[in-house]
């Protein structure tokens, strides 16, 4: 069960180096908040912005959930900052020629969540498991 935030986000950091992202995280906190509680997130150089990371996300019985969220924070963050971003390339990265980037899904209350294509839903990977390009 993952213990701290830098856990939580392992799979979503695999994915991002996977499509040729630099990725890490900044301990930051806006004033008067938890500094454990928010990471900065930084892709390919360009500061994105905060993450918060719940103490029930990153010791809930679900770490699935936690995860879905963070990426789907993520996935925002990088989309909203492609023109900042090396390369300009939609993440996560699809197959072939695709251009759009894969959508997020998680089917079921105890379902890991994965990334699929939205024209072929049978090209999917799970979250932290992304073959990269």
């Amino acid at each position: 069960m993952p213990s701290e935030p830098e856990d939580v986000f392992a799979p979503i950091g695999h994915d991002l180096r996977a499509c040729g992202l630099r990725v890490r995280l900044v301990f930051t906190a806006p004033p008067g908040e938890d500094p454990q509680r928010w990471r900065d997130l930084v892709v390919a150089g360009v500061r994105l912005g905060p993450l918060e990371f719940a103490p029930e996300s990153v010791a809930g019985p679900d770490p699935g959930r936690a995860v879905a969220s963070l990426a789907f924070h993520t996935q925002a963050a990088v989309l909203e900052n492609l023109q900042e971003i090396d390369g300009k390339r939609a993440w996560p990265v699809c197959q072939g020629r695709h251009r759009h980037p894969m959508s997020l899904a998680r089917v079921g209350e105890e379902a890991w969540p994965h990334w699929h294509c939205p024209s072929n839903p049978s090209y999917r990977w799970p979250v932290g498991q992304h073959p990269g390009v």
